[in-house]
């Protein structure tokens, strides 16, 4: 009832702030209670469209694709592709390149990208950002997309689990983008509740964990996703049957900090 509780909060923020542009708050989102869209080749869930304590705009939203047709990444917004379930075939400038379960790719602005399951279907997610004007004095000269197989990420393993990391390093509009998988095994929790300047983003492949934000415990199963607004209290543990496993992802900009 409480991860219920904050979908439904953060559904009242957007609509009673929507003409404010007040910073999106901490959220998570059950992917069983996602509402649904269905579109001609795909099954969306929307989940964030909405500006942040250091990001002008943030959007979110889960696909399943069905369709073998190809459909065309083409945005003015830096992108991640993360796939969730089944397989992706991603065609960029120089290669068509097959990103299984878990993998990730980073795409620069103002490019064309196609994407496409790459037998019946695949499960992904979408994130793309926008920065203020003084955020975009940092951006880089870095045209070509970035694809991190899972199947090829380092796992170093600890006592609670493991770590594959995946990137960290400045890209065309953020200072510094840092993503990586944990492992917790069961009943391990990977810090005690601290707090930072960036924001981030869970993503939960694989069993089922307690976030906690605030001093409020929001349990979450595979697919679902948890917004952390910057230097808003939070931790994480598995609470679940076996191992679990889940995408951390960061940012820095100019206004991190501020």
């Amino acid at each position: 009832m409480k991860t219920l509780s904050l979908i439904l909060l953060a559904m009242a923020f957007t609509q009673v702030h929507a003409q404010q542009n007040q910073p999106h708050p901490s959220a998570v989102f059950e992917y069983r209670m996602l509402p649904v869209t269905t579109r001609e080749m795909a099954e969306v869930r929307h989940l964030m469209n909405w500006p942040t304590k250091t990001l002008e705009n943030f959007h979110v939203e889960q696909l399943d694709l069905k369709a073998t047709e190809s459909i065309e990444l083409d945005d003015d917004k830096e992108m991640l592709v993360l796939v969730l379930n089944g397989a992706l075939q991603l065609e960029t400038d120089n290669s068509t390149e097959v990103m299984e379960e878990r993998s990730i790719a980073w795409l620069p602005r103002n490019k064309n990208f196609k994407m496409a399951p790459q037998n019946s279907s695949a499960s992904v997610y979408l994130i793309r950002w926008d920065v203020d004007g003084d955020a975009n004095k940092v951006a880089v000269d870095r045209p070509e997309a970035k694809i991190f197989h899972y199947d090829a990420m380092d796992f170093q393993e600890t006592a609670k689990g493991g770590r594959r990391a995946v990137m960290r390093e400045e890209t065309e509009t953020l200072q510094e983008l840092e993503m990586h998988i944990t492992t917790l095994k069961e009943g391990e929790k990977s810090h005690d509740p601290h707090v930072h300047a960036d924001e981030e983003i869970i993503l939960v492949l694989q069993g089922h964990v307690a976030e906690h934000i605030n001093g409020t415990e929001y349990q979450l199963g595979p697919g679902s996703l948890v917004f952390l607004s910057a230097y808003d209290p939070h931790g994480i543990r598995n609470v679940g049957e076996g191992e679990c496993e889940y995408y951390a992802i960061r940012w820095i900009t100019a206004k991190t900090g501020k």
